[in-house]
């Protein structure tokens, strides 16, 4: 009601029209089925409708709190992300220098190469490793190289550090392991993936161009017979250090998840009290439409729409097309003859 009252208010309150009555003669684009001249107080009641609306979506903007809540969200995922990456800093920290303090000693290197043969290479070695950290370390992954570059190798490689002569699983802190004296390592590699000076450095000095790269290893809390002990591997060797960081991940995922929570029942309820805005937005500016018409013209035979008999004054001319898109401008009708007015389409001021 208080819409309805504002827009009679504002309609009847527009310049009344002189005595005199003039006439329009309109050039609109194709597809246009009407067009009217309605009410030149029309574009002020659709002014204070549109700013009632979005004085309306500011209020439930600030009611909800649907930025503050965003802000908090996003600034609770920043967080979260810092503890992740303080974990994973952390992680690589203790990899790092648990992998730099082993250190594996090569021996006795020698590489079969017989390309004429066979695609495959194989290399054998004796090793000797000492353990500089705190922990039982069972085994290494391992990258073989020459001369620096990766050797493509038929599988992943494992050093497992089992005691020849005992057959006990797992090297201790500060102790040495070596294989001397029993059957070396061996493992297989492509040949066609080396270049001709790779294969000649392997085939005439093996053991001045290959090494290895420790890519990983696991730990064990006590020595053992292989299969009889448990084999852990970073994170749940050093799950203790860990812990607290990941307790501060857990907390921080906790608090993300509730302000996302808040924010989408926040952001739900804007979007439905939006909606019921828009809806009445719309519900007023049809009632304007329909109140502020005062003349309509169909177009005749050239396309033309021809107004005749229109009161002196100021008008606006409105052509919707049905698709969205309207003529809509001011007009001063006079009462000297017909006028001749060419427009162009905008927004159909009309829809919301």
């Amino acid at each position: 009601m208080k819409h309805t009252a504002i827009i009679i208010l504002m309609i009847f309150l527009a310049p009344q029209a002189a005595l005199c009555a003039g006439g329009l003669r309109c050039t609109l684009p194709a597809g246009i089925a009407e067009a009217y001249l309605i009410s030149g107080g029309a574009p002020a009641v659709m002014e204070h409708l549109r700013a009632e609306y979005e004085s309306g979506l500011k209020a439930l903007n600030a009611e909800l709190k649907v930025e503050e809540l965003d802000t908090q969200a996003k600034k609770a995922q920043d967080e979260l992300e810092k503890r992740n990456q303080a974990y994973a800093d952390m992680l690589a920290s203790i990899r790092k220098k648990h992998l730099s303090s082993l250190s594996v000693t090569l021996e006795g290197i020698e590489a079969s190469i017989s390309p004429s043969s066979s695609a495959l290479g194989d290399l054998a070695f004796f090793y000797t490793v000492r353990n500089s950290t705190d922990r039982i370390i069972t085994d290494i992954t391992y990258t073989p190289r020459v001369g620096g570059k990766p050797l493509p190798t038929t599988t992943s490689l494992v050093l497992e550090f089992i005691n020849p002569e005992t057959l006990i699983s797992g090297v201790g802190p500060g102790e040495t392991l070596t294989n001397r004296g029993h059957d070396p390592e061996r493992f297989s590699f492509f040949i066609s993936e080396l270049t001709p000076e790779e294969i000649n450095a392997l085939k005439t000095d093996a053991a001045k161009h290959f090494g290895i790269e420790i890519i990983d290893m696991h730990f064990a809390n006590q020595k053992g017979y292989k299969g009889q002990v448990e084999v852990q591997d970073f994170l749940s060797a050093f799950s203790r250090q860990l812990k607290p960081l990941q307790h501060a991940i857990d907390q921080a995922a906790a608090d993300v998840k509730t302000r996302k929570d808040a924010h989408a029942k926040a952001l739900a309820a804007f979007t439905t009290g939006k909606e019921r805005l828009e809806g009445q937005l719309k519900a007023s500016l049809a009632e304007l439409k329909k109140n502020s018409i005062r003349f309509s013209a169909r177009p005749d035979k050239k396309n033309r729409f021809v107004f005749d008999g229109v009161p002196a004054g100021t008008y606006c001319l409105y052509a919707p097309d049905g698709r969205g898109g309207a003529v809509f401008e001011e007009v001063a009708v006079s009462g000297r003859g017909r006028q001749d007015i060419a427009a162009e389409m905008k927004k159909d001021p009309f829809v919301p």
